[in-house]
Order: C-alpha cells, then sequence, then structure tokens
C-alpha cells in the first residue's frame, strides 16, 4: 500500500520569477499523492515577492523546512545540504519554475516500492514556452518531449554521450545518493555527474514513459551557450574521461561537438536541440 513517505527538495534563489515558483508549488500541493514534507534551500537573499511566496505557502502547507544561506552557493551545495534534512529515502527533486504533472510522484513511488533494485527513476518532460500557472495551461504551451532510455541497460550506454535522466523531474532513494557522495560542485553538470557516480557505485536506474513534469523552457537555450557555459563543457568531459565513463576519442570528438553548438547563436541551438534531442 501506498503511503506519503517521500521528500520534495527544491532549492530557490533571488533569479526566480515568483509567479513561476508559486506554480511549482501549487503543483506539488496538489499531487494525487502527497507528500510527506517539502525541504525548501534558499541559496542566498530572496526578492520581497519570492519571501511572499513562501510565507503564504507555509501556511498552507506546514510540513515545509526552510534551510537558508546567507550567501549563493550555487545549485550542487544547496542541494547537497537539502539532502542532508530529507526525512525519508524517497526524495522528488523539483525545479522552482516548472509544473508536476498532477500524478507525477504517485506513478514514481508506487515504481519505486514494485522494483526495489531501481535506486533513481525519471520520465517524459513537456517542454513549454510561457506563463502557464496549471498543468492545463502547461498543456496548451507545449513545444515539444523529452523522452530518454526506459531500462537501466539502455540507460548504462546512453550515459556515455548524453546526461540519461531527466533531473527536474527524478525521484531517487536518499541512501543511494549519499552512498556515492551525494550532490557536488559541478557547475551545469551537477545532475550528470551525480549519476555517473552512481553507477559507478553500482547504482541503477529507469524512465518511465508517461509525462511526469511539464518543464518552463522560457530564456533555456540562452543559459545553454556562451564561453562560459563551454568552458564547463570541457570541464565536464574531462571528469567523465577520469571516471573511466569516455576514452580519448569520445573526449575529443564530443567536447569539440558539443562546445561548438554551445558558443552557436540562440536561434540556431534551439534548432539542433529541437531535431536531434526532442521530438513534437
Amino acid at each position: 500500500m501506498m503511503n506519503n513517505s517521500y521528500s520534495v527538495l527544491m532549492s530557490v534563489y533571488h533569479k526566480e520569477c515568483p509567479e513561476y515558483f508559486q506554480a511549482a508549488l501549487d503543483s506539488i500541493q496538489r499531487q494525487t499523492l502527497p507528500a510527506g514534507e517539502i525541504i525548501l534551500v534558499c541559496d542566498g537573499p530572496l526578492t520581497e515577492g519570492l519571501e511572499q511566496v513562501i510565507q503564504e505557502f507555509c501556511s498552507v502547507f506546514p510540513n515545509i523546512q526552510i534551510i537558508r544561506f546567507l550567501e549563493n552557493r550555487g545549485l550542487g551545495y544547496a542541494l547537497a545540504e537539502g539532502l542532508q534534512h530529507c526525512s525519508f529515502d524517497l526524495v522528488a527533486r523539483m525545479d522552482t519554475d516548472d509544473i508536476a504533472a498532477q500524478d507525477r510522484c504517485e506513478l514514481q513511488v508506487a515504481f519505486l516500492q514494485e522494483h526495489l533494485d531501481i535506486d533513481v527513476l525519471s520520465g517524459v518532460l513537456e517542454e513549454f514556452e510561457g506563463n502557464a500557472a496549471t498543468v492545463e495551461e502547461a498543456m496548451k504551451q507545449v513545444l515539444s518531449r523529452k523522452e530518454l532510455p526506459l531500462s537501466h541497460e539502455e540507460i548504462s550506454d546512453y550515459m556515455k554521450y548524453r546526461n540519461p535522466i531527466n533531473h527536474p523531474c527524478v525521484m531517487f532513494r536518499r541512501d543511494r545518493v549519499e552512498a556515492a557522495g551525494g550532490y557536488q560542485s559541478c557547475a551545469f553538470f551537477e545532475d550528470y555527474d551525480l549519476w555517473v557516480r552512481m553507477f559507478l557505485n553500482r547504482s541503477r536506474f529507469a524512465n518511465l514513459s508517461q509525462t511526469l513534469l511539464y518543464m518552463r523552457v522560457n530564456h533555456m537555450y540562452s543559459r545553454r551557450g556562451g564561453f562560459g557555459y563551454a568552458k564547463a563543457i570541457i570541464a565536464f568531459q574531462v571528469r567523465l574521461f577520469r571516471y573511466g565513463v569516455i576514452r580519448i576519442p569520445q573526449l575529443c570528438c564530443g567536447g569539440v561537438l558539443r562546445v561548438t553548438v554551445s558558443i552557436l547563436p540562440n536561434w540556431i541551438r534551439k534548432r539542433i536541440y529541437d531535431a536531434k534531442l526532442r521530438k513534437h
């Protein structure tokens, strides 16, 4: 029998939009299988608007724990700290500008209770652009779907080339994440780095074929470009090589290809993502 013994782990910082943050929290509150708790890390001082959203949400969802950093430390640090405060072994990640499908967590908890060998579980996310505040509104603004391999065996192979897990809608077993060293500082690739370390530590992965989340992609392609992002790509490719996940040919070819895409104009990069990595 299912119960709500799972935590939701979130991190928010000052650049987030209060309206989008509110929509994300509302989508968690409306889950068909309610969360046992929400762990919210405030990564540095927040705007008045974000603080107001938190204050109002606390009045309707008392099982929320707020952790505050005096200064912005980055997503890896925020999630690592937040994970230490999660009371349950099952932890669902949620970003502060996305909208979760209403049965997202129920589907994931049911699967993980039935498949005790699986440690990390994600699924399909649908990308939308606009100011949607509900699932129904987001569905009308969907541009594309991001699907990934389903089985552990397929994911193991895919991991060498691309991130095999949709982080915004992942649920995982906390003890297995901690056994692999937890979230660490790895600019732009905190999640991918964690999956690789978990894989090397013999964790098992799966993805559901159902849509679990509606991901807001406003300005996403501009965030995935520029020389700062290109530098992070090179650093992470070197890290994958040191882990033994990729070899010299993959390091060179893959690194050059990804860096080239990152420094292209935004409209070209968007077309490449849409053509190669998304379904419409």
